[in-house]
């Protein structure tokens, strides 16, 4: 609990109020005299999406660019053991998706080297953005007996001559067609990821067990670290999946072979809303995390006889998954609420 007295307002704010698995009107935090909601507007400033619900390519999200996730998609991959990875196809049982997941953004594929048409079933938090591959092709410096030394480059080269091979790539995310993906030259989600370096496990690792590097494995416990890689491929990042169940379904082809046809069924967990409050002379600072749910925001001066009206002077922001906006608070009674719309 944090207790402030702040020119005559006193003010109890409750660390960490969650609300959570209900529609409708969502109070959050009490204040003497006010109550504390938060609501939901939209980012001026940033490229419209091609695809409502995936972020544009040239736009940013969690603080990261499409070519940064890239980055993190591979080095999360590799990170996990062959053995029990949830990108590797391992015995029977498939490893859970949250292996090693944390953080605003999830990393979602199917079977990386294998590929196949496999399904998969896994629950997920909601208000996660889920960083979805759907065909590329990662060149670094790991080889046997020793690293290479190819240039950055050199690898990038190379990471794209292998990448204009991919075609046949399609997403549908609940039966809706993702557009813009049939020419896998011209689709603006193809990026090329930054420069970056990567370590896996001393054994059962996917370069060892998956593309056969023989003296990537020790008995030593010692991971293996590789200094440079890039990745070239075809990206989606999709914006929070509202709670309750959804279905992701990719393919992909490369010539020589290699086809993917995989499903995600994916059962999205309510978010678990948690605001804050700062207050500041003549108005309350609030901020929470970014929903896919969409809210109106409503004032009345009394609760014991309301007259909710819609608050459009209040401006909110989005920047790094959490909204923001300031609510005057005056020196009579003002009370907020959310209204899912």
């Amino acid at each position: 609990m944090l207790q402030t007295n702040f020119q005559n307002l006193s003010i109890t704010i409750p660390f960490s109020t969650k609300i959570t698995g209900f529609s409708g009107t969502r109070i959050l935090n009490t204040l003497p005299g006010l109550l504390l909601l938060f609501c939901t507007g939209s980012l001026a400033g940033r490229a419209q999406s091609i695809n409502p619900g995936i972020i544009d390519p040239t736009n940013s999200y969690a603080g990261r660019t499409y070519s940064q996730w890239a980055a993190g998609w591979w080095q999360h991959y590799m990170s996990l053991p062959a053995t029990n990875n949830p990108f590797n196809q391992y015995g029977n049982h498939p490893a859970p998706l949250s292996l090693g997941q944390n953080g605003p953004v999830w990393y979602l594929g199917g079977y990386y080297a294998q590929g196949g048409a496999p399904s998969f079933t896994n629950t997920i938090p909601g208000g996660v953005g889920l960083f979805v591959l759907l065909t590329d092709v990662c060149v670094d410096h790991a080889a046997c007996p020793t690293n290479n030394t190819l240039t950055e480059a050199q690898l990038r080269a190379m990471a794209k001559a292998d990448q204009d091979q991919a075609f046949g790539m399609s997403c549908t995310i609940d039966g809706v067609a993702v557009s813009a993906l049939a020419n896998h030259l011209t689709t603006p989600y193809r990026v090329q990821s930054v420069a970056f370096s990567y370590t896996c496990p001393p054994v059962h690792n996917i370069q060892h067990d998956v593309f056969g590097l023989s003296c990537y494995q020790t008995n030593t416990g010692i991971p293996f670290s590789v200094d440079l890689a890039v990745e070239d491929g075809v990206f989606l990042m999709v914006e929070p999946l509202s709670a309750g169940n959804h279905v992701i379904h990719v393919t992909g082809s490369y010539t020589g072979g290699f086809t993917e046809n995989w499903t995600h069924h994916l059962a999205v967990q309510p978010v678990a809303l948690t605001v804050g409050a700062s207050p500041q002379p003549g108005y309350v600072y609030l901020s929470w995390p970014q929903s896919p749910d969409t809210y109106g925001v409503e004032r009345s001066s009394s609760l014991s006889s309301p007259n909710w009206q819609a608050d459009t002077n209040l401006t909110v922001t989005l920047s790094d998954g959490v909204y923001s906006t300031t609510a005057p608070i005056g020196s009579d009674s003002q009370f907020f609420r959310l209204r899912v719309q």
